[in-house]
């Protein structure tokens, strides 16, 4: 009796002690330069910025420990282009061989509604918006910014292209991969190269399209024809070294309250403080992720704000307008 009950837990211990954090890492760049908002890329011989992407990802498909598949049939990312690490669950894996994956929300998902979830969610109420209401559903991939129209290498022409609709849904082929094993996680390392969502459309033209246009699924399938997503190295890529890097850029989309996008190299948690031109604090927020996009829920009234960050060993800071 006492070797069987010996038994049950040293094996409750092992199944216990296999699991693993499962985090994604999505590595955004523009023509292998790590990616930036406001910053020019080249495509198709024209110059062009991205002021906002993000996009859905679901239908995950993890191989591991020799072979072996689990669907994360639950499981969804909304993925930003300043944004890196993603949380996938934790599972009891050794190793990672490979992913697969949709970019886009599934069908079952995209009948649903926001206030089914908590604005944590990836599926939950964003600001901006990711989503046209419904039945219209979520934006599956939406990207805004600039192209230069007029070839003055000065992209001053506006494109906002959101995708609507479940045939928006791309399927990723696998992806085998190489992880990062770090004590109880697993980093899965991807290559996202942001600008290929952008290929073969006439930016000049696009304009601001909501819909389920012939544009919109173009660049949705652009995510699997143009290999938007690859496997990535990130301990032995030359393609660019680490480097200070820290940001803050911010989203004028809703002007009254503009979302603030950040980014900090280190994995500290952060403190976020906004004051009014004269100093005087408006509002403060602490333990914020290392990353991520912070909307404030109160309005501001119109005037010169400055968002301060740091994470107690470094600090950046960016004047922003408020015109009501």
């Amino acid at each position: 009796m006492k070797k069987i009950i010996l038994f049950l837990l040293v094996t409750l211990f092992i199944n216990v002690s296999a699991q693993k954090k499962i985090v994604l890492r999505l590595n955004h760049f523009l023509n292998d330069s790590t990616f930036h908002y406001n910053e020019n890329f080249d495509l198709d011989g024209s110059q062009n910025y991205y002021t906002r992407l993000q996009y859905y990802l679901s239908g995950f498909e993890i191989e591991y420990d020799g072979g072996q598949i689990s669907l994360l049939p639950n499981t969804y990312v909304l993925a930003s282009g300043h944004i890196t690490n993603y949380y996938l669950g934790d599972f009891s894996v050794s190793n990672v061989e490979a992913i697969r994956f949709d970019v886009g929300v599934d069908q079952i998902a995209n009948s649903g509604n926001t206030t089914n979830y908590t604005g944590s969610h990836p599926l939950g109420p964003k600001s901006p918006p990711m989503d046209w209401g419904w039945p219209s559903g979520y934006f599956f991939v939406t990207t805004n910014g600039y192209t230069d129209a007029n070839n003055d290498n000065n992209p001053d022409t506006p494109f906002e292209l959101h995708a609507l609709g479940d045939q928006m849904l791309s399927p990723i082929d696998q992806i085998n991969v190489n992880p990062v094993n770090s004590n109880d996680t697993i980093y899965i390392d991807l290559k996202v190269n942001a600008e290929r969502f952008l290929s073969g459309l006439n930016l000049s033209t696009v304009g601001v399209d909501h819909s389920s246009s012939t544009n919109n699924l173009l660049m949705c399938n652009n995510s699997y024809s143009m290999n938007v997503f690859e496997s990535y190295n990130i301990i032995s890529s030359s393609i660019e070294s680490p480097k200070n890097n820290n940001y803050i850029f911010m989203d004028y989309t809703l002007a009254f309250a503009p979302t603030i996008n950040y980014h900090f190299n280190s994995n500290q948690k952060v403190n976020l403080k906004i004051t009014d031109i004269n100093g005087k604090v408006k509002l403060y927020e602490n333990n914020l992720p290392s990353e991520g996009s912070y909307f404030p829920l109160k309005e501001f009234a119109t005037g010169i704000y400055i968002v301060t960050i740091d994470n107690g060993l470094e600090m950046i800071y960016k004047k922003f307008n408020v015109v009501q």
